[in-house]
């Protein structure tokens, strides 16, 4: 799908996410034949076609991406620039911070449930990781997923 050609580094806006969105279902309704005339909704569209909504099939393709940054050698340039930091750098206009990639991917892992640390320990399994996004995708982003066996801090009582 060209329309999404790299969509897993876009820091996702509001605005973009309803343009892609109405331009997403503007195309499912011409494969279906299905007017505005019909008061169809866009979810009973989506159904009837089988796709996921347009922000769910980017927020998986982010978090399989965020997979393979976590799993990629440190010296590679992507894994560097997903940790760097320009020191003594400090924002120095007022107003809300720009959305940022890592600021999008941060409420990606909120809806399945993890923090940072988590998903990078989640994300060294690589089937495992893949399905747990894939499953997400499946829930509309709506169900947290429990992983196994990847929680840093353990819930047993040390001794």
């Amino acid at each position: 799908m060209t329309l999404l050609y790299s969509a897993e580094l876009w820091p996702l806006t509001a605005t973009l996410s309803k343009r892609l969105n109405a331009a997403h279902h503007r195309w499912q309704r011409s494969i279906l034949g299905v007017s505005w005339k019909d008061k169809t909704t866009n979810e009973e569209v989506r159904v009837r076609t089988g796709q996921h909504s347009i922000e769910n099939i980017i927020s998986e393709r982010r978090l399989r991406w965020l997979g393979h940054l976590t799993r990629m050698d440190h010296q590679r340039i992507p894994q560097q620039a997903l940790y760097w930091e320009v020191a003594g750098f400090k924002r120095g206009h007022a107003g809300r911070p720009r959305t940022n990639w890592r600021g999008v991917i941060q409420k990606d892992l909120q809806r399945m449930g993890l923090n940072w640390e988590e998903a990078e320990v989640a994300a060294l399994n690589r089937q495992e990781w893949r399905r747990n996004v894939a499953q997400r995708g499946l829930n509309q982003g709506d169900v947290i997923i429990q992983f196994t066996d990847v929680r840093i801090h353990s819930q047993q009582p040390t001794e």
